[in-house]
């Protein structure tokens, strides 16, 4: 489980985390996603992708329905995006 240090680098109150032990959501994701989604937010393993270590933003309203929703924007791994999230924050807000 990640430590506080890391929970902190995404800090916003519209922000939340998920820590995906048993990596239910990442399979979810693996198998909605479009794969040039896909792979903005998965490691591609040789097995299959894993989904995680990933920040994504949606407009807001976006719901999950019957398949996960694609995001506005993606990036990974968290600690090489967080200017760009930081960036794409501010334009949503705009």
């Amino acid at each position: 489980m990640p430590g506080t240090s890391v929970l902190q680098r995404v800090f916003d109150p519209r922000a939340v985390q998920y820590w995906d032990h048993d990596r239910l959501l990442s399979r979810t994701m693996v198998r909605d996603l479009p794969a040039d989604t896909l792979s903005s937010v998965a490691q591609m393993n040789a097995d299959s992708p894993v989904a995680w270590d990933f920040v994504a933003l949606f407009r807001p309203g976006v719901r999950w329905s019957d398949r996960f929703p694609v995001p506005d924007w993606a990036g990974r791994p968290v600690a090489d995006v967080v200017d760009s999230l930081q960036g794409h924050l501010s334009a949503m807000e705009r």
